[in-house]
């Protein structure tokens, strides 16, 4: 007997899920309450579960397609049944899926190419189709609903980096960069609570846990991997948890892969020799400050040239959450934080 699974209606918008994910197998064996697959929903990435125990028959659908709920997702054949014939099988199914046949239609006129060619005329290029990754292309769309509701804006500053540097050089093992951006944001939001609210309708909601995410990029994809409670955690603690969920991420770890919001992300291209960008904001969060290469640069203090270390901070803003003032205040204090490093 086969059992069919079905998307669940766990959307609180009523639109269509997306099947990011099979945990499983075509012919592989699976027990009752077994997840089969991740999916995400308008608010959350979560896994469905198998309501039957037995062999998983057919997947119909597709990794990064969006599914209606309702719709059949899988084929499980429970345990102990006898399946039918082949045949009667492939019949069956071939009934209910193919639709009507139509007459084959005619090409148009001039949609052929010629046998004979005139000189000088060249056959056009063809084109290839390069199936987009499930991830990548979740990260796209969330980026794109960012950009179309979210009405961003742009702070950028730079701060003086030779006392991160001194301090990091001072360290064993070495501090990752990450973990100075992550502690000075997370004190700055101690006094900048606002930064932690985030649209959900016509309301503000605050996440009542301050977390600090780190943006990592793993075979073309982004993931978020949040800090909790950074203000109350030193650097070494820090950049040890960043490391180790990073080298977690790489090895596989399903539940960093899932959708952890923070109440804001730290996105860093130093190491990729970019100077200075600006960042498209992690929906829910209202906020992400993009970091730049530390390089010397020459600044003046007191009237005389020196060279620094500096490095540029961008900080994108959901306007709807702060004003310029507020969110101009907060990059100031990020900056203070910087320059303080102990």
């Amino acid at each position: 007997m086969d059992v069919e699974l079905k998307m669940p209606d766990l959307s609180t918008t009523g639109s269509e899920v997306t099947l990011l994910n099979w945990l499983v197998e075509v012919g592989e064996e699976v027990k009752r309450g077994q997840p089969l697959v991740e999916i995400e929903t308008d608010k959350a990435t979560m896994e469905v579960e198998s309501v039957a125990a037995g062999t998983v028959k057919e997947l119909c659908a597709e990794p990064g397609t969006e599914v209606a709920v309702g719709a059949v997702i899988a084929i499980i054949e429970k345990a102990g049944s006898a399946a039918p014939a082949p045949d009667a099988v492939a019949s069956a199914r071939d009934t209910e899926k193919q639709p009507p046949a139509r007459p084959a239609s005619k090409p148009k006129p001039g949609s052929l190419f010629a046998k004979k060619k005139k000189p000088g005329t060249e056959t056009p290029a063809k084109s290839s189709v390069i199936p987009q990754d499930a991830a990548m292309a979740f990260v796209g769309k969330r980026m794109q609903q960012s950009k179309q509701t979210a009405p961003h804006f742009y702070l950028q500053t730079s701060a003086n980096a030779d006392p991160m540097s001194a301090r990091r050089q001072a360290s064993e093992p070495k501090l990752v960069w990450d973990a100075f951006f992550v502690k000075a944001i997370g004190t700055a939001l101690q006094e900048f609570d606002r930064m932690c609210c985030s649209i959900e309708g016509e309301n503000l909601v605050r996440r009542e846990e301050q977390s600090v995410g780190v943006a990592v990029s793993l075979d073309e994809a982004l993931y978020v991997l949040p800090v909790r409670d950074p203000a109350g955690k030193s650097l070494e603690d820090i950049s040890g948890e960043i490391r180790r969920n990073a080298e977690a991420l790489r090895s596989g770890d399903k539940e960093l892969r899932k959708l952890q919001p923070a109440c804001l992300t730290v996105t860093n291209l130093g190491a990729a020799n970019v100077e200075v960008f600006s960042a498209i904001i992690n929906p829910p969060e209202s906020a992400i400050l993009a970091v730049g290469k530390i390089e010397p640069k020459p600044v003046v203090v007191d009237g005389e040239i020196v060279v620094q270390s500096r490095v540029n901070l961008v900080l994108s803003v959901d306007h709807r959450v702060v004003n310029g003032r507020y969110a101009a205040d907060f990059l100031s204090r990020i900056v203070k934080e910087l320059e303080e490093t102990i």
